[in-house]
């Protein structure tokens, strides 16, 4: 008895006739320009020392310290002059001001 569906047909495989599209990867470095493996070079190169850098800070750091303390008077000068709506409303117009950019 011969079976009226050929499992290894694509028709049946795929029913609508349209295969489902892979999902894009990254190019593979083989398969760039030279240009471009070097804007991948550099760029994984940047990405390293930024790492770098930011794994070997510690909260002993003077850098990470003058942060906090920043940080802390900023906070404390927000809430003691009851700036806590100016503040708000800045990061509102800050958002908006990125999303202009991100979208140009």
């Amino acid at each position: 008895m011969k079976d009226p569906v050929d499992i290894f047909d694509p028709e049946a495989i795929y029913p609508s006739g349209v295969k489902p599209e892979r999902k894009k990867t990254k190019k593979s470095v083989l398969e760039m320009t030279k240009e471009e493996q070097r804007k991948e070079y550099k760029q994984r190169l940047e990405n390293a020392r930024v790492n770098r850098y930011v794994n070997n800070l510690h909260t002993r750091d003077n850098y990470v310290q003058r942060l906090e303390h920043q940080l802390i008077n900023l906070k404390s000068f927000v809430s003691f002059n009851k700036l806590d709506k100016q503040v708000e409303e800045y990061e509102k117009k800050l958002k908006e001001i990125n999303e202009k950019k991100s979208k140009t």
